[in-house]
C-alpha cells in the first residue's frame, strides 16, 4: 500500500506541476501578443508621422518654389507641427505601457 500511495502522491505532485507550468506558458503567450499588439500600434502611428512629414516637406519645397516667405504660423504646418506632437506622446505612453507588460508576472498560486 506505501508503494501505491507514494506513486498517488508523485502523480499529483507531476500534474500540480505541469499546471503551473502551463499556466505560465499561457501568461507569457499573451502577455508577448500583447506587447506585439503595442508595436503594431507604435509602427502605424510611426507611418502617419512620416506621411505627415512628407506633406510638411512637399508644402515647404512648393513655398521655396514659388519665392513665397514661409513662416512656422502657417495654419498648415502648425497642424501638422501639432499632430506629431501628439502622436509622438501617444507613442512614449504606449512605449511604457509595453515596459510594464514585459515586467508583468504570473500571479503565484499557493
Amino acid at each position: 500500500m506505501a508503494l501505491m500511495d507514494e506513486l498517488k502522491k508523485k502523480t499529483e505532485e507531476g500534474l500540480k506541476t505541469l499546471k503551473e507550468t502551463a499556466g505560465e506558458i499561457a501568461f507569457n503567450v499573451e502577455k508577448q501578443a500583447k506587447i506585439a499588439k503595442r508595436r503594431m500600434d507604435v509602427l502605424k502611428i510611426q507611418r502617419k508621422i512620416q506621411k505627415l512629414y512628407t506633406e510638411i516637406g512637399e508644402y515647404v519645397y512648393g513655398e521655396y518654389a514659388m519665392a513665397r516667405p514661409l513662416t512656422l504660423e502657417a495654419p498648415f504646418l502648425s497642424e501638422r507641427m501639432a499632430s506629431i506632437t501628439r502622436m509622438k506622446l501617444e507613442i512614449n505612453d504606449i512605449e511604457r505601457e509595453i515596459e510594464e507588460v514585459r515586467t508583468l508576472h504570473p500571479p503565484q498560486k499557493e
